[in-house]
């Protein structure tokens, strides 16, 4: 029977340009083993990671894909729940190299796949198209930080509205519902993206990773309503009581929360925003009520303004991403042709040995 799968996003092309939350996907001192490939665009990662995750999902493990913002149906990385095995894309933007070399970590260089004098040819073609890439994508962050300004000022016009009586009750009404345990310990904090701009759009995942949650409250809201205020005072309750919590981050504003997950206490809450636009099931809460609507319906035109202009940046900043998509394909033309694939097939399956081996030392550990 086949085990679970997650989807997420560990790194996001932000108003602040990339942002990785790699660290996270898995620690150091848990893991058993963490590969990092090495390989230019089309050499085969994440074809690689695809197979090893469909093969141990197979054999009953949860997977986690780790799906790569600037191309969503690529994998960044694959996590092998129970066995704590992790593959990672170790190359830019989010370069990985190994912190416990042999003891945690190991080096797979796809560039043994290639055939190295194919790209003699290539090399200004590469180098002009790397460049290109790097220029496109800086000029996607520069739209982004625009949205970012505009969505600051549309901010300003409901936190200036909002009741800070009525929010601080909301707090105190949720952590009376969510939590029974007194305040002891802490607990572990993990952070990714559920929600990533991509060269496809908008794409969020955070409807596949709440599913079979028992408790989820769903804050509703514009900027400036007072979610982020709630998210991160239920954290911090949470933590405060030895409870571990994911944090999935805002891929506008990545230092601000879009949903915080307790496991333990299978609660989940989520935001339906701007960003996302999505109506989820759940305990609803909508954070308008606790804005004055006198406030709101004076400054109506302006803000208005600000989110018809917020959208036009946004939409502009993703257009751009598409274009660093399209030659990030091009530039795997250059690869393609000088990967020898019956090489690649040969790693894939000398991995999945070496990983099966892990599995066996896993199973034996269990039996003790």
């Amino acid at each position: 029977m086949n085990g679970k799968t997650v989807d997420l996003f560990p790194g996001g092309n932000t108003s602040k340009g990339f942002y990785s939350f790699y660290r996270y996907i898995l620690g150091q001192e848990e893991a058993r083993r963490i590969i990092c490939i090495k390989g230019g665009p089309g050499t085969g990662k994440s074809s690689l990671m695809k197979k090893i995750g469909a093969y141990f999902n197979e054999k009953g493990y949860d997977i986690e894909y780790h799906h790569c913002s600037s191309d969503n149906n690529s994998l960044d990385g694959v996590v092998i729940k129970g066995l704590n095995i992790a593959i990672l894309d170790g190359t830019a933007p989010h370069v990985v190299d190994p912190v416990n070399p042999g003891a945690v970590d190991e080096i797979l260089n796809m560039g043994d796949c290639w055939n190295e004098e194919g790209f003699k040819k290539y090399r200004k073609n590469i180098i002009d198209t790397n460049k290109e890439i790097g220029k496109t994508f800086k000029r996607a962050y520069r739209f982004f930080a625009a949205a970012k300004a505009v969505h600051d000022d549309l901010s300003n016009y409901n936190s200036e509205a909002l009741n800070p009586a009525k929010l601080n009750k909301l707090k105190e009404e949720l952590k009376d519902k969510i939590f029974t345990t007194p305040i002891g310990g802490y607990g572990t904090e993990r952070h990714l993206f559920a929600t990533a701009f991509t060269p496809a759009g908008i794409v969020t995942f955070v409807e596949g990773i709440v599913s079979g949650y028992e408790k989820v409250y769903v804050l509703n809201g514009g900027p400036g309503t007072g979610k982020s205020d709630v998210l991160d005072f239920i954290s911090k309750e949470a933590l405060k009581r030895g409870l571990d919590v994911q944090f999935f981050h805002d891929p506008l504003i990545p230092e601000r929360i879009e949903h915080i997950f307790i496991p333990e206490l299978n609660t989940a809450l989520i935001t339906s925003n701007e960003i996302n636009k999505i109506k989820f099931e759940g305990n609803q809460i909508y954070m308008d009520n606790l804005l004055n609507s006198y406030s709101i319906s004076k400054n109506r035109e302006e803000i208005k303004f600000d989110m018809e202009m917020f959208y036009e940046l946004l939409n502009k900043g993703l257009k751009t991403i598409a274009s660093a998509k399209a030659l990030h394909d091009h530039l795997e033309t250059y690869f393609i042709p000088n990967m020898d694939f019956d090489k690649i097939n040969k790693v894939t399956e000398k991995v999945i040995s070496k990983l099966l081996k892990y599995e066996e030392e896993y199973l034996k550990e269990k039996q003790l």
